[in-house]
């Protein structure tokens, strides 16, 4: 299949005896992980999908923003942007956000695509660098995605700059000027709005105003988000550290370090008491205790894990990604999607999907979405995957 195109080269397959239980008789349950059906879109996927209301709404390198009716499995419509989309699509109420390559931040009606506002956040693909074995190292793959809270949209933008919008408008409250692009996911809680740069700064802000309230110095760029609970502030680096900073005055509480120089893409969750967060050449996900910061347990993804977990149930899900040939000698990297014990670190079930032409080889990069019994599943060579819980 061509993944250049669009429209009539969208295609659905379903998969195997469990696509809507056909074939299965009266009262035989789905077994966990079973494929339940897949829909293949062109361009890769990177960007985080949303569900609501039976519509689930994801971006693509394509450029395109497209939304499929989980009932149906059709495609309920498509809207193409100027640039590739590794944002989230975010569900807000009757509308989507999402951040396109082509500068823009752009709320979509949910049921329809219709274009509502768009407000410009200027060069947001300006100077990427994606995965390769040719320097620049510096691997820029991300957005910063929109974060709606009470009546505000916050984002980042490859110029440093933190904006605040109005939510029903998409018109500008305030922005802050950071040191360098932003490509985290700001975490809004109570009144404080938390984000990384690339200058190597986790910021605290004044979510009202924009006042900075505390920056604390991670010693590398800050590509993940951070997580906020019980009074920490726990986010990742390339300075091959996962830090948990007090909320109130930015200071170091615990910080682990990762002595064979991996760094921490990913966006770290908390769940209970636990933090959870991916690796990239320590090719692990992490259970860490959110108090102290020591090692509950290690799971091996055998790729880079570098987007945010997902918990849900006892389970925690991510992704990791393969690439080829590896920097490191004697170690093949392997693309999957993985569900894991939360307590244990035992593995469930995995998901491998098909591989892909090029330095990235396939895997899964998006957080999942779920819905009652269903993961769905965006893997990078362009799929979604339905998938039994």
């Amino acid at each position: 299949m061509d993944r250049k195109g669009v429209g009539a080269m969208v295609a659905m397959v379903l998969v195997g005896y469990a696509a809507a239980g056909w074939g299965l008789a009266h009262g035989d349950a789905i077994q966990s992980g079973a494929v339940l059906w897949t829909l293949e879109l062109p361009g890769q996927i990177w960007s985080s999908p949303s569900l609501s209301d039976g519509l689930l709404s994801v971006g693509a390198d394509d450029g395109a923003v497209t939304t499929i009716d989980t009932g149906t499995r059709e495609i309920r419509w498509r809207f193409e942007t100027g640039g590739r989309i590794r944002s989230a699509v975010v569900a807000d109420g009757a509308r989507v956000l999402a951040v396109s390559d082509d500068g823009n931040l752009y709320a979509l009606d949910r049921a329809t695509g219709a274009e509502r506002w768009r407000f410009a956040l200027g060069g947001v693909g300006d100077g990427r660098v994606l995965p390769s074995l040719q320097p620049p190292y510096d691997y820029d793959f991300l957005h910063s995605s929109p974060v709606a809270a009470g009546e505000v949209i916050y984002v980042g933008a490859t110029d440093g700059r933190l904006h605040a919008l109005d939510r029903r408008t998409g018109s500008p409250r305030w922005s802050f000027q950071a040191e360098g692009r932003i490509r985290s996911t700001p975490t809004v809680e109570g009144d404080r709005v938390y984000f990384g740069s690339w200058d190597g700064h986790v910021y605290a802000l004044d979510a009202a105003d924009g006042t900075e309230i505390w920056r604390h110095d991670m010693g590398g760029i800050i590509q993940g988000s951070p997580a906020v609970s019980a009074g920490k502030v726990v986010v990742g680096s390339r300075s091959t550290r996962i830090k948990a900073l007090d909320t109130d005055t930015g200071a170091p509480v615990w910080t682990h370090v990762f002595e064979d120089g991996s760094w921490v893409e990913s966006s770290p969750v908390v769940d209970s008491g636990v933090v959870y967060v991916g690796t990239s050449d320590h090719l692990k996900l992490m259970a860490l205790d959110l108090s102290t910061g020591q090692v509950r347990w290690a799971f091996p993804t055998g790729g880079w894990s570098w987007s945010r977990p997902a918990v849900l149930d006892g389970t925690v899900y991510i992704g990791g990604i393969s690439a080829y040939p590896y920097y490191f000698e004697g170690v093949d990297l392997e693309r999957g999607f993985f569900a894991v014990d939360a307590l244990t670190g035992q593995e469930r079930w995995r998901l491998v999907p098909a591989g892909l032409e090029g330095y990235v080889t396939g895997g899964v990069f998006a957080s999942p979405a779920f819905d009652d019994g269903t993961v769905y599943v965006a893997s990078i060579d362009g799929t979604i995957h339905a998938v039994s819980r």
